[in-house]
């Protein structure tokens, strides 16, 4: 079992730049990762071209964040045609909004009398992507908090909290729509975590389906074994693809390191046949 496909870069939420993490997967045994950044894929060639140099297989991968009533529901896209004209629009347009969410948080923060700067932030992001854990980077830099974790729990930048904004709209059905017209696999991840939300039953599976959803990440660090057994069945019964990953962010999932959940290199396979990939 060598693949760990569900890893994050300093292009989104990580805190270790691709060629690090490729370095990473080549000392834990990998022979195959997917850098899933959230809305953007900025970071997938040179994590492909740092793969190319070590001999690790890179899958190009993203992560849509999305909403569904008040639940935050992630969608897992891979092999995508990620230099895509018309997918790079739409990807860009959710990343933009990203960043105005981000200023407009530090904007609020700054109405309540906390004295950080964007500038700040995007320091400490280190890329152009900036989100809530690095506005709390921020915040216990600035002496607000004494640890990150603190900012989700306060009425800060936590949900529902005085300086906390909406991400952008997107539903699901329009994540995976993105995903399949740009030839990828649209999966639905950790599907026992969801923000917001309760876990996932069969019933919500298979009304994705019926839109397109290729596979389920039934492997994934906060699913317990039971858990992953139950979404295993769900899969087999609704004939879905299997993916699997650790979701290592670094510094921001502490005690979770690249290549802790995995899955077989048979289902990467599967995941070709299924593209016709050679």
């Amino acid at each position: 079992m060598s693949a760990d496909l569900h890893i994050h870069s300093t292009y989104s939420d990580g805190s270790f730049p691709p060629e690090q993490l490729v370095k990473m997967a080549k000392e834990n045994g990998l022979s195959t990762i997917a850098l899933a950044d959230h809305d953007t894929v900025e970071g997938v060639p040179e994590t492909i071209a740092a793969g190319k140099e070590m001999g690790i297989e890179v899958i190009p991968a993203i992560e849509f964040s999305t909403v569904r009533e008040k639940a935050e529901v992630h969608i897992l896209g891979y092999y995508m045609d990620y230099r895509s004209r018309d997918f790079l629009k739409r990807v860009e347009a959710f990343f933009t909004a990203r960043l105005d969410r981000a200023r407009e948080m530090v904007n609020r923060l700054n109405q309540l009398g906390i004295n950080i700067h964007y500038e700040d932030v995007t320091k400490l992001a280190g890329d152009k992507y900036i989100g809530r854990p690095h506005l709390a980077m921020a915040l216990k830099q600035a002496g607000y908090i004494k640890e990150t974790d603190d900012a989700y729990k306060n009425e800060l930048i936590g949900n529902g909290g005085k300086a906390y904004v909406p991400k952008f709209q997107l539903k699901p059905v329009e994540a995976i729509s993105i995903i399949k017209e740009a030839g990828g696999i649209a999966v639905l991840a950790h599907p026992y975590f969801i923000n917001r939300g309760k876990p996932f039953g069969e019933e919500e599976i298979r009304e994705l389906t019926e839109y397109g959803l290729d596979g389920l990440e039934v492997y994934h660090s906060k699913h317990s074994e039971k858990t992953s057994q139950y979404y295993l069945e769900i899969a087999e019964k609704l004939n879905l693809l299997l993916t699997g990953g650790s979701d290592f962010h670094g510094e921001n999932t502490p005690g979770i390191q690249v290549g802790d959940v995995r899955i077989d290199d048979q289902r990467v396979e599967k995941l070709k046949d299924y593209l016709k990939i050679s």
